[in-house]
């Protein structure tokens, strides 16, 4: 008789197990700037923004308007609303300087007002309000008039987030002849010992006209992989760079850890959603299509290079930190053109 117990207990047990091992291996995709009428400049409602992201397939989405507090209790959802979707309350800091910040998980609005001759201490008070307010800060699209250099944003203690790509067409991701890319200021920011995660995020304002000159939704999203669809699960996994983050590529693995980052894109899911009218590559000088995935140490020196649907790399004492980056290069028209998945980096703990 105990021995049945026994057993039963073990295959309860065992059971549990599973199924929280399953639990921890959702992913989830998300949009976390998004904006509505009630910024003067978008053309949609909070509710007509929020059935957007529900009925093409995302998972949560943050509300992020300038300098209001849009509570996700007072928005409607879709009458056909599916058990998996959130909206996760937020804010953008639009604050002095073009420093703007999403607060991401707050409880209620945060002051823009401060100002001060420093950049980094008007993002530093963006972050402090927003911890505050029992949230977290992403740092908004530096290259929006070339506002945050490296040097802003070293000082800022607390500040794990930042958008690496941002959707809107006029926030120069790559910066020009004359300045740098959101993506050489991250390795920067990463050679220098801070902790910081990339971001992709929409930015979106127009949902009624889709034109590339429009800021339109469904082109930077990030993908967590979380116990839960809940605000306080999503954010803790994004502050332990447990997501990837995308302008038009899926991937079926990503594994990283102190020895190995693994990544296996899915082909499939990428082709399905670069088949929309909204997404927007980035032109290309390249001559040959196909999947390309790097791995980038230190000053974003490249570590490996890989052509094909899957790479590894193994991690050694030598890496200050080690992330991943997917080009996919398509050709239209004798046109080249690029989209992206990031990996977020693993740090040497030496």
């Amino acid at each position: 008789m105990k021995s049945k117990i026994c057993i039963r207990y073990f295959l309860l047990i065992s059971l549990l197990f599973t199924l929280n091992s399953a639990i921890a291996d959702q992913w989830f995709r998300g949009n976390t700037h998004a904006h509505t009428v009630l910024s003067g400049h978008a053309d949609s409602s909070p509710e007509d923004v929020a059935k957007w992201y529900h009925d093409h397939g995302y998972h949560f989405l943050v509300l992020s308007e300038h300098n209001k507090f849009i509570n996700p209790r007072n928005v409607k959802l879709p009458d056909n609303r599916r058990n998996n979707f959130i909206l996760i309350p937020g804010e953008e800091i639009t604050g002095k300087k073009m420093i703007h910040t999403t607060a991401m998980n707050i409880k209620k609005i945060i002051p823009w007002d401060y100002d001060n001759e420093e950049n980094s201490a008007i993002i530093q008070n963006h972050v402090d309000g927003t911890i505050k307010t029992g949230g977290q800060a992403i740092l908004n699209h530096p290259n929006f008039h070339y506002a945050i250099s490296v040097k802003d944003m070293l000082p800022v203690k607390n500040l794990y987030l930042f958008e690496l790509f941002n959707g809107h067409p006029a926030v120069h991701n790559f910066g020009d002849l004359e300045h740098p890319s959101t993506e050489f200021i991250w390795d920067q920011l990463l050679t220098q010992g801070m902790h910081i995660y990339g971001v992709s995020s929409d930015d979106a304002h127009h949902f009624k006209e889709i034109a590339h000159n429009r800021s339109n939704p469904g082109r930077g999203w990030v993908m967590v992989k979380a116990s839960k669809l809940d605000s306080d699960e999503i954010l803790k996994a994004m502050l332990d760079g447990e997501f990837y983050s995308s302008n038009g590529v899926f991937l079926k693995t990503y594994d990283r850890d102190n020895e190995t980052y693994t990544i296996e894109i899915d082909d499939i899911k990428t082709q399905q959603i670069l088949s929309s009218a909204v997404i927007n590559g980035n032109k290309s000088a390249g001559v040959e299509s196909g999947y390309t995935i790097e791995f980038i140490g230190q000053n974003g020196n490249l570590l490996k290079k890989v052509k094909g649907l899957s790479g590894t790399y193994e991690i050694n004492k030598s890496n200050l930190y080690v992330r991943a980056k997917v080009t996919f290069t398509r050709n239209r028209n004798n046109n080249y053109e690029e989209f992206y998945a990031w990996g977020q980096p693993v740090f040497n703990n030496k």
